[in-house]
């Protein structure tokens, strides 16, 4: 220890700084004058002596007006006012505390280093880099002690486990208003990861390898385990996931990772009732098999019935690299679709390929026949077989759960068919669109959608209703019907567009927890010509947040249409 006038202090002892950072919900505010603090350091002051402030209302103890003085020479001390002078005045409904914050303690001299493997890692450096004091600035002990728990929380995150404090010391000398700090944190050798063991495994074990994101022998860190437990659980294939990895098990520094896991159900069964203003009444049944195979084969079948679109969809699933993340898909489906005055009926079958890369992009390759047998009212019936590859590349990110207030959505698709391949005609089909989510300061909401796209075929007659494209309905043109707009014929029905383009903008108020009022504009069509025309609307609505989502009514006005018609929507989901 340096003898040099100087007070010793060994911040650890100083438990009085927790007592300053600790916020919270002031019953009865005091008044603070004291010159030469600023007004940061003043909330963090008054935060620390809210608990022994008399209530409003309340009559002040003897005696309790000096204790608070006494804590508040504490707390400044804490944050560098040594020599404060404070005075306290309490009495009902009344708490002053006035005084002279006096000349701060300011940093003369100040060592951090480190010792040990840490010395060579990034982590660790970049850390003490970032210390929040420095040379010339004023003593503040919380951040002082918040740093050296930030060394060693990193410290134990990235395998330092005999890691301490060489040197930990602060020296202050309260005449000359000057500080002194000396850390040293000696982390010695980091320990590594090493071979993984699952019991109890219901899977075959070289698929559960290739969730495991290291190698044997790789530098511990603490946010690979929490991704191999994640890995896990996102299969889908288990209850309960625990991975263990001790350092006091090590050997020469080696630390053993087991896994422990429970296989979840064999079957998962779903079913739901709803309603929306396009569709009518709608019966949702699901039921998948997460594990069917121990190489890890599933399979999903979605059901549901309305009186406008009913389907059933089943996809087998192989999982290749990594579970949901590198898949091989075999899709079977059969729909039956109502278009205005058109009945479909469309069956599709095909492989697909599915990655999902760590930018939460959702890639779909894939080669689909599908038969669509369509009638409309007249008699007019017609048949369509299509060999279509293609490629899907869908990205969604939102905060906020099952009612985001922030998010947004891209879904792009390219798919194309050829006579030689044995389709019925030459298409080429791209579609594009976006969703944008925000909200501004937690009241006012946001939301910005477009959708756009184009069909080039060389026999229009042979492209099934399900490809074209109409324009109209709840999450489309709001005040006119469902697929209601587009191409028409000689006797007015609706035959579908070579292209799409249809935007809206809705603006919506927090007007209580659960309530968003809003207001919005729709504008677009289904065109056979850029120069068709242009519907336009306009509406309000409300959304309520309920428990099981946001349900939104809205009542949209038809611009552009000569009737004018005005038409509502019921719709239950989140915007994205």
């Amino acid at each position: 220890m340096e003898r040099w006038g100087w007070l010793t202090v060994r911040a650890s002892g100083c438990l009085y700084a927790l007592l300053c950072i600790v916020l919270m919900m002031p019953a009865f505010a005091c008044d603070l004058q004291l010159s030469g603090l600023d007004e940061a350091d003043g909330k963090k002051l008054l935060a620390s002596l809210q608990a022994y402030v008399p209530g409003k209302g309340q009559v002040p103890e003897r005696g309790q007006d000096e204790q608070i003085a006494d804590l508040a020479r504490k707390g400044l001390d804490v944050l560098g006012y040594a020599q404060a002078q404070v005075n306290v005045t309490l009495a009902r409904d009344v708490c002053r505390i006035q005084g002279d914050a006096g000349t701060p303690t300011l940093i003369t001299h100040l060592q951090v280093a480190m010792e040990g493997d840490a010395r060579q890692d990034a982590a660790m450096t970049d850390l003490l880099k970032s210390m929040p004091l420095h040379v010339g600035a004023r003593l503040d002990q919380t951040l002082y002690e918040d740093f050296k728990k930030q060394v060693e929380t990193l410290a134990s995150q990235r395998g330092y486990f005999d890691g301490h404090w060489a040197q930990h010391q602060l020296f202050i000398d309260a005449a000359q208003h000057q500080a002194k700090i000396v850390l040293v944190y000696a982390a010695g050798r980091r320990y590594r990861l090493g071979a993984v063991s699952f019991v109890r495994a219901p899977v075959a074990e070289k698929l559960l390898r290739t969730l495991v994101p290291f190698s044997a022998g790789t530098p511990y860190d603490a946010s690979l385990l929490m991704r191999l437990n994640q890995n896990l659980l996102d299969s889908h294939y288990f209850t309960h996931v625990e991975v263990q990895a001790e350092h006091t098990q090590a050997v020469d520094g080696v630390i053993p990772v087991r896994v422990l896991l429970s296989a979840g159900q064999r079957n998962t069964v779903a079913m739901g009732v709803g309603y929306a203003t396009d569709i009518g009444p709608r019966l949702i049944f699901n039921w998948s098999r997460p594990l069917l195979t121990k190489a890890g084969h599933s399979i999903d079948v979605q059901t549901q019935f309305s009186p406008i679109q009913s389907s059933i969809q089943a996809t087998y699933s192989v999982p290749l690299s990594q579970i949901h993340d590198d898949t091989l898909q075999w899709l079977y489906g059969f729909q039956r679709y109502k278009i205005i005055n058109t009945i479909t009926d469309s069956t599709i079958l095909g492989p697909q390929y599915v990655v999902v890369t760590a930018t939460q992009w959702r890639d779909t390759l894939y080669l689909h026949w599908t038969r669509d047998d369509f009638s409309q009212a007249d008699g007019t019936t017609g048949r369509s077989n299509l060999l279509l590859p293609g490629i899907t590349w869908t990205r969604t990110r939102s905060r906020g759960g099952v009612d985001p207030s922030w998010g947004d959505q891209q879904v792009y698709l390219l798919q194309a068919a050829n006579t030689a391949l044995g389709s019925d005609a030459n298409v080429v089909d791209v579609h594009a669109s976006w969703r944008l989510l925000r909200t501004v300061s937690d009241v006012h909401q946001w939301l910005f959608r477009l959708d756009s796209g184009a069909i080039a075929a060389s026999n229009w007659g042979n492209i099934p209703p399900t490809l074209r494209f109409f324009a109209g309905g709840d999450q489309s043109i709001r005040g006119y019907g469902f697929n209601a707009l587009g191409p028409t014929d000689s006797h007015g029905n609706v035959l579908g567009g070579h292209y799409l383009l249809v935007g809206s903008l809705q603006y919506g108020f927090q007007w209580r927890p659960r309530w968003r009022p809003h207001i919005f504009m729709d504008a677009g069509n289904a065109y056979d010509s850029l120069h068709g025309a242009t519907y336009k609307s306009a509406g309000f609505g409300v959304s309520w947040h309920s428990p099981v989502g946001p349900l939104s009514v809205d009542l949209g006005f038809g611009l552009a249409d000569p009737n004018h018609p005005v038409r509502m929507h019921f719709y239950m989901g989140p915007p994205l």
